[in-house]
Order: C-alpha cells, then structure tokens, then sequence
C-alpha cells in the first residue's frame, strides 16, 4: 500500500506523461473598456466641475455654463441634463435625435482626450 501510494506521488509529481500535452490555459479575457464617466444625462452642473466637459460644454453650447454660473438659472435648472433639455418644449428644439447622438460621440471622445491646459 505504501509503495503504491509513494508511486503515485511520483507519477502526479512527474506531470503528463510523455506524449501528453498539458490542458490548455484558458486565455485571458480582455478586460472591457471602460464606460464613460459622463452621459447626456449628467446633470450640466456636474459636467462643469471637470475642466474637460465645461470646455465641451462651452464648445458646444456657447454661453451655457456662463448662465448656469448664475444663481438664479443655477436653482431653476439644479440636476438638469443635455438629455433633460432635450425634452423640454422650450430648450429642446434644436436637440433633435441626430444632434443628440453626434453630442454623444463628441462626448465620449471628448473624454478619451487629454485636459485642456489652464
């Protein structure tokens, strides 16, 4: 019994005997990209406290970060999206579907690209 088990110990130790491959390793998944921090539904707020999407945002909307800056737009529109006026009968007519997924891709590519320097 003993010699057996001790046989057995060299055999599993010794690895596949020759002839044999090893199993294969499973390959190594690819880790997924990682999803874009901001959306059209951030609220515009939460854009302008980062330097990249405030100057999206000035790029794309002129003046807009200036008005949100004020007190008063800042309360009446507090929490509000690029998503959110495009909704709205008043804000969101020019933000057709078309315009709104090319302002997707700006954005996200706005994001893969280096700060703008201060």
């Amino acid at each position: 019994m003993r010699m057996l088990a001790l046989m057995l110990a060299a055999a599993l130790a010794a690895g596949p005997a020759a002839g044999q491959t090893p199993p294969a390793k499973p390959a190594a998944a690819k880790a997924p990209a990682p999803k874009p921090k901001y959306t059209l539904e951030t609220p515009i707020h939460e854009l302008m406290e980062d330097p990249k999407m405030l100057a999206w945002l000035d790029k794309h909307f002129p003046g807009l970060s200036e008005r949100m800056s004020d007190p008063e737009v800042g309360t009446l529109f507090a929490g509000v999206s690029i998503q959110g006026l495009s909704i709205d009968p008043d804000h969101g007519r020019a933000l057709t579907p078309e315009v709104m997924a090319k302002l997707a891709v700006s954005l996200e590519k706005a994001q893969a690209e280096p700060a703008p320097a201060s």
